[in-house]
């Protein structure tokens, strides 16, 4: 009796799930948002929002490793967002969430919101999305509240966000993470292994007002396209594992020469986890996805600025560049650092001495998410070169450090003001 009542149910919901996904126009309307960087500058970020917090266009200008050139275009096949109301070790598979196009925030050009239901375990769960980018942030945040009908619970509920990164060629993809789920900074990341860019996603680990009635199940990568299929499957012994520390299936692993221990290269996805208290009337989960246009700032520590010339004047003993703090620790405060830019021998027409030589220096302090110009001031050598050079730019790839140890970017060189 009881097998027959489930098959009932189950027989309704799907129908339901039909009735409901035949209404909903499916990748269409999605509704741009940005952080306002203009495209071709490092740490442009732009995010098609389709429903439910999902994209499968995210635009990102990032340096490439390989010549420093930037190069603007999309590093996401799909981001999605699945929930499995049965929780795992159930008959039911897991399914995206669906819904009518996003709406744009009118007070807010960078914020958009969703909305829509699907039957949990005796309960019909209304669910909101909510998806925003912050001024000259590189990431985009998406808060998902989930309300059972008046007078029920949620019930089991598992809540998955997916990620499968295309940054250049997806067969050439590395995977690997950084920070615990323990500490609440865990962020996983697909860069390219040559380019060395790419996109990272995580979202809230420990509870607090972006993460309520949840909590943090796990996470775990994969080869493309297996672990939607364990989602989605409807076998009861089939299901999407995870793990707090992780769970890498069929890909293997090797010491990438700047990011270190990686997975790959490969076609990889990676899936991060919640499950919702089941007494609960409602619950909170926060996600994020973040573009990551240098290498460098995969790294644990330090901030991390950018800026696409350094001009010099020999005649002012100074030299400028409009920098851009697009990495800040602890977040959200400025980039401050003590900059100090080398460069080699060869660019100086010089072959002796040490292999690079100091050129400038200064102190920078950029508010996150901002713009503004940074002076700094041309050591001696410089000075004397600049003077006596009939060259208008300094080209190859420059050495700039900072007081915390993260580089400043240039990509476009040093150029030489009369």
């Amino acid at each position: 009796m009881e097998s027959t009542k489930r098959g009932r149910f189950r027989s309704a919901f799907w129908r339901s799930i039909g009735v409901f996904l035949l209404s909903v126009p499916l990748g269409t309307n999605a509704v741009e948002i940005s952080n306002g960087i203009p495209a071709g500058t490092v740490g442009h970020f732009l995010v098609n929002v389709d429903d439910a917090g999902t994209t499968r266009k995210v635009i990102v200008s990032a340096a490439r490793f390989v010549n420093d050139a930037i190069n603007t275009r999309s590093v996401v096949r799909n981001y999605y967002s699945f929930v499995d109301p049965d929780g795992p070790g159930n008959n039911r598979p897991g399914f995206r969430l669906r819904a009518p196009p996003p709406v744009l925030d009118p007070s807010n050009p960078n914020s958009v919101t969703n909305n829509g239901s699907f039957f949990g375990v005796g309960t019909v769960i209304a669910w909101t999305a909510v998806s925003s980018i912050a001024p000259g942030a590189q990431v985009m945040t998406t808060t998902y509240t989930f309300i059972a009908e008046p007078g029920k619970v949620l019930g089991p509920l598992r809540f998955l966000q997916h990620l499968d990164g295309v940054v250049l060629e997806g067969s050439d993809d590395v995977f690997f993470h950084r920070g615990s789920a323990v500490g609440g900074d865990l962020k996983l990341f697909t860069f390219d292994n040559t380019d060395v860019y790419g996109i990272s996603h995580s979202g809230a680990l420990l509870p607090g007002n972006d993460l309520q009635n949840a909590s943090f199940a796990g996470w775990a990568a994969d080869h493309f396209d297996n672990i939607i299929s364990s989602i989605e499957s409807i076998e009861p012994t089939v299901d999407q594992p995870v793990s707090p520390d992780g769970i890498i299936a069929n890909l293997s692993s090797f010491q990438h020469p700047q990011l270190g221990p990686v997975s790959g290269p490969a076609d990889n996805v990676s899936v991060l986890a919640w499950d919702v208290a089941p007494n609960a009337t409602s619950a909170v989960i926060t996600t994020s996805l973040g573009a990551v246009p240098i290498a460098v700032e995969a790294q644990p520590v330090g901030n991390l600025l950018v800026g696409n010339q350094l001009r010099c004047r020999a005649r002012t003993r100074k030299c400028t560049f409009r920098a851009t703090c697009i990495v800040s620790r602890p977040p959200g405060a400025p980039c401050t650092n003590q900059v100090n830019v080398t460069v080699t021998k060869k660019a100086l027409g010089s072959s002796r001495g040490a292999p690079r030589v100091a050129f400038a220096s200064g102190a920078v302090n950029v508010a996150l998410g901002q713009n503004r110009t940074v002076q700094l001031r041309l050591t001696k050598r410089a000075r004397s070169f600049l003077r006596s050079t009939t060259k208008q730019r300094i080209k190859g790839r420059l050495e700039i450090k900072s007081s915390d140890g993260v580089a400043v970017m240039f990509p476009a060189g040093i150029r030489i003001i009369e």
